[in-house]
C-alpha cells in the first residue's frame, strides 16, 4: 500500500468519539483501500481460482465488507452471495450505484456454526484480513469448518493473510496517514511478537466548517498465523490441500513478502 507518513503534529481536532470497529471507518472504507486496486486485486482472484479448477457456479464471499471483495466476481460465478456481520458495511454494499445483478448481500456472523445450512458453493472466498481478524483459534477454526461444510464437490477456499514482515515492518510503531475527501485516515498500531498480536487504531479526521478536524476512533486487533499453523487449522477443518502465493503472484511466498493468497482443497 502506498502511503505518506504524516509530518508534524497534524491539524488540530476535537470532540474525539470512539466507535466499534468497522463502524464510522465504513464510510471511507473504499477510498482507504484505493491504493490496493481491488479490481486488479479481483482480476487476480479469479485468475487464481481458475487455474485451481472453478469453472462457474455459486461463490460465497465470506466477511465481504462494502463488497469490494465480492463484485468481481458478478459475471464470473453464476451467483454470488456475501456475508458479513456489520450493517454499516453493508449498508454500502447495498447501496443503489454498487448494485449488480447476480449478487446479494447478507448478515450473519460467519464464524456461526451452521452459517447457511444446506447450501453448498463452487468457491468460498474470505479477503482482505478476514483471516487475521479472527484473532481467537477457535474462531479461526469454525471459520474455516464454515468454509469447508458450504464448499461443493471439486470447489475451493481462496483467502489472503497478512504476513509476519508487513506487521513487523509496515506496521508496528509506524503512522501510516492517507488523505481521503473531507478529512484524512490515520493507522497507528503495534506488534506483539510472542503472542503474535497486532492491536492498533483507526483515526478518521473530519474536516469542518470552521476549518478545525473532528477525530472519530476505532480499535482494532489482528492475529498473524504463520503458514504452519494455516496448514494444521486447515487439516482439522477437511482440508487436506493448500497452496500458498505471494499476494498477485503465481509465485511462492519471499521473506519479504506483505500479503499470502492460500488456495485450500479438501
Amino acid at each position: 500500500m502506498a502511503r505518506a507518513r504524516p509530518r508534524g503534529a497534524g491539524p488540530s481536532a476535537r470532540g474525539m468519539r470512539q466507535t466499534p470497529a468497522y463502524t464510522a471507518f465504513a464510510g471511507v472504507y473504499d477510498r482507504w483501500c484505493a491504493d490496493l486496486d481491488p479490481a486488479r486485486w479481483g482480476r487476480y482472484n479469479v485468475a487464481l481460482a481458475r487455474r485451481h479448477g472453478f469453472s462457474g457456479g455459486r461463490v460465497l464471499d465470506l466477511g465481504c465488507g462494502t463488497g469490494l471483495s465480492t463484485r468481481p466476481w458478478v459475471g464470473v460465478g453464476d451467483a454470488v452471495l456475501g456475508v458479513d456481520r456489520s450493517p454499516q458495511m453493508l449498508r454500502l454494499a447495498r447501496r443503489p450505484r454498487s448494485r449488480r445483478r447476480g449478487v446479494r448481500f447478507l448478515r450473519a456472523d460467519i464464524t456461526a456454526t451452521g452459517l447457511l445450512r444446506g447450501q453448498a458453493f463452487a468457491l468460498v472466498l474470505a479477503n482482505f484480513d478476514v483471516v487475521n481478524c479472527q484473532t481467537r483459534q477457535r474462531s479461526l477454526h469454525r471459520l474455516f469448518r464454515n468454509a469447508r461444510r458450504l464448499l461443493a464437490p471439486g470447489g475451493c477456499f481462496l483467502f489472503d493473510v497478512v504476513t509476519a514482515h508487513a506487521y513487523r515492518r509496515l506496521l508496528n510503531g509506524v503512522p501510516v496517514f492517507q488523505r481521503v475527501p473531507g478529512g484524512a485516515i490515520v493507522l497507528e498500531g503495534r506488534y506483539r511478537e510472542r503472542p503474535g498480536l497486532w492491536q492498533g487504531a483507526i483515526t478518521f479526521l473530519a474536516a469542518g466548517r470552521d476549518g478545525r478536524y473532528r477525530a472519530v476512533v476505532e480499535r482494532h486487533r489482528q492475529r498473524y498465523y504463520s503458514p504452519s499453523r494455516l496448514r494444521t487449522l486447515l487439516r482439522a477443518a477437511g482440508f487436506m490441500r493448500s497452496h500458498l502465493y505471494a499476494t498477485l503472484t503465481f509465485r511462492p511466498p519471499a521473506p519479504w513478502t506483505e500479503r499470502v493468497t492460500v488456495v485450500a482443497h479438501p
